[in-house]
């Protein structure tokens, strides 16, 4: 039979989790649940799978549970599993809406003794695993991550939904702590900051900007890195393209750029991100996003997020004072 899955949420997202686990060698998707029935049967039917009648029911016949349901249920749900069983859990990001439902989420895995992943799926880039082997020590990072609006993440500031991919990938490549981050931001569709740019400053003299929108006329997303030891990064994550270079210092000579340039084949992160989920449960391996680095990443987009706000309040509270 396999590993056994469930999918909990079969919404956009988790319509691809339950079908790319049913193309998982080794894996059994042992059926799906969703909190609209008639697309729980939708699904089910299509991948012919059962339907469980409820969370704990699911949790006491798997040995892992995929969980790609709206942020704001994460802890919820978490705690819905463990009434049932002890399977190991794949999370989408963000791992939680604040960081006590994080904070609790992580006690309650290791409480239980189960592995925890967080879908930060760009860490599953080829374009990014490649920066990622290259081991640059980054001097400035540039991070434009555009997107036109759509009802999915709304629930949650663009930060928190978009952005925090780009935070994640930049705290795993700088490795200091925060000196300093500045922020501007608005809202203007949604209740919530739909668009904000960040300057985030480490300790080890490392400065990022990162920009995310969800309300652009065209969809962007790239990646730049200037390294301390004369390399350059620009990955273009549309195109599959990664160009490099670097500066080589020859006594009496101008300095000489040596250029290249990749481009990955097309693949399927979300099938390596579970792929590498199973390996992790099936050999006893560490999960490639944990729960820790996924806190952390939300620490910082919800400081972001707080920043934002205060920007805009500060613009508004200026606007009164010329018209008053």
């Amino acid at each position: 039979m396999g590993l056994r899955f469930g999918v909990i949420g079969v919404g956009y997202l988790g319509q691809h989790h339950a079908r790319v686990l049913t193309e998982i060698p080794g894996v059994t998707l042992s059926g799906i649940i969703d909190s609209d029935p008639g697309r729980a049967r939708e699904i089910a039917g299509r991948l012919m799978v059962p339907v469980f009648d409820s969370i704990a029911a699911m949790a006491a016949s798997v040995d892992a549970v995929s969980i790609v349901t709206p942020t704001t249920t994460h802890f919820e749900i978490v705690k819905e599993v463990f009434s049932g069983g002890k399977p190991h859990i794949f999370l989408e990001k963000p791992i939680a809406d604040t960081l006590e439902n994080a904070q609790k989420i992580l006690d309650l895995t290791e409480l239980h003794g189960v592995k925890l992943q967080v879908g930060h799926i760009e860490r599953f880039n080829p374009g990014i695993e490649a920066i990622f082997e290259a081991n640059p020590r980054p001097a400035y990072i540039e991070a434009q991550r555009l997107s036109p609006f759509g009802i999915r993440g709304t629930d949650v500031p663009v930060v928190v939904d978009l952005m925090i991919h780009d935070i994640d990938i930049i705290l795993s490549l700088v490795r200091s702590p925060i000196a300093d981050i500045r922020v501007v931001g608005t809202p203007v569709i949604t209740g919530h900051v739909d668009i904000a740019n960040a300057w985030i400053e480490f300790e080890n003299g490392c400065l990022a900007q990162v920009l995310g929108s969800r309300v652009s006329l065209d969809r962007l997303r790239k990646f730049r890195i200037f390294d301390r030891g004369g390399r350059y990064f620009s990955l273009n994550y549309e195109t599959r393209e990664l160009k490099t270079a670097k500066v080589e210092l020859e006594p009496g000579s101008l300095p000489k750029i040596n250029r290249d340039k990749k481009t990955f084949e097309q693949v399927e992160p979300l099938k390596k991100e579970l792929s590498s989920f199973v390996s992790a449960i099936r050999d006893d391996l560490p999960v490639k996003v944990t729960g820790a680095e996924a806190l952390l990443a939300l620490k910082v987009a919800l400081q972001v997020t707080r920043l934002a706000n205060e920007s805009l309040a500060r613009f508004h509270a200026q606007d009164e004072l010329k018209l008053s």
